[in-house]
């Protein structure tokens, strides 16, 4: 087959699929006609090379996208379910938000019944839209942003934009005092790019990925820790770890694990603690132990004059 050949046939199966993309019924004699071909050319063309590739189904002399379906919506079982989960998260970051994500992947998608159900809470940030896009631009090109937050006009390098605990927070380095920073985004306005490049650092990079929360204190050296997680809750820290340095360094026989990770701060495993009480406990450092009791002895006091 000459490369002319080629050409044609790839010109006609292009056209073909761009209209079955915009729902035409196509006939066979109008195609065979239109393209100067016979029937029988055209009919291979679904026969042998379309009908494996698209959801179209032949009716009478005529071909169509078989109900229900529309073209580039061919999506693997596995990419099915990783848009239902998508789409599921989506909904959670709020109305506004859950619409818009929705409309979009259902460009990708056939419509059917989301099995996915998520209970994650992700706050709307929608009403940020330029702000995160401006954002966007800036970290991609490396490129200082100023801005106005709490009263007061901030000039940062911007490393990431960040979720903890469903809350959005751009993580950047406040060039004033040559720190890094959170920054709720929501408290984020009238912000402009500068002209001003800037190096990042990979530690910086570092200390963000090996966050427990936003408690973190990117500032701050790396300390060890070391818990104690009781039998009952021991399996949710095999299915995920608490970051990406926890290590599982001790099984025992009753089911509880020795826990290694490191932190930056001490109110950032403070907050882990809290979550996992009494089932999770200090092995290391001490001043975390005296800490965490102290505020459980408060907690009880507290608790006990409430009911009494």
């Amino acid at each position: 087959m000459k490369k002319n050949d080629y050409d044609k046939i790839l010109f006609r199966l292009t056209n073909i699929w761009q209209r079955l993309r915009e729902s035409e019924i196509l006939s066979v004699k109008e195609l065979a006609e239109e393209f100067n071909v016979s029937t029988k050319t055209i009919q291979r063309d679904f026969n042998e090379r379309l009908i494996h590739l698209l959801p179209i189904e032949k009716s009478g002399h005529n071909w169509k996208v078989t109900d229900g379906h529309s073209i580039d919506k061919n999506l693997s079982l596995e990419e099915d379910i990783v848009l239902d989960v998508l789409k599921e998260i989506a909904k959670s970051m709020g109305t506004d938000f859950g619409y818009k994500a929705s409309s979009m992947f259902s460009k990708l998608q056939n419509s059917h019944d989301n099995p996915i159900y998520s209970k994650i809470e992700i706050e709307d940030i929608l009403d940020k839209t330029y702000i995160i896009e401006q954002l966007q631009k800036a970290i991609s090109n490396s490129t200082q942003v100023k801005f106005h937050y709490k009263d007061k006009t901030r000039l940062v390098e911007p490393y990431k934009i960040t979720a903890f605990e469903g809350y959005w927070y751009l993580y950047a380095n406040d060039i004033k005092v040559n720190k890094l920073k959170t920054y709720y985004i929501k408290d984020i306005n009238k912000l402009i790019i500068t002209d001003n490049s800037f190096k990042k650092s990979d530690l910086a990079q570092k200390k963000l990925e090996a966050a427990l929360n936003v408690w973190f204190e990117p500032n701050a050296e790396f300390f060890d820790v070391r818990l104690l997680a009781k039998p009952d809750i021991a399996k949710y820290f095999k299915r995920r770890p608490l970051s990406k340095s926890q290590i599982i360094t001790k099984e025992f026989q009753d089911g509880s694990l020795e826990i290694f990770l490191q932190a930056t701060s001490e109110n950032e495993v403070i907050y882990e603690l809290k979550k996992w009480q009494p089932s999770l406990l200090v092995i290391e450092p001490k001043s975390i132990t005296k800490k965490i009791l102290k505020m459980s002895q408060e907690f009880f006091t507290m608790q006990s004059d409430l009911i009494s």
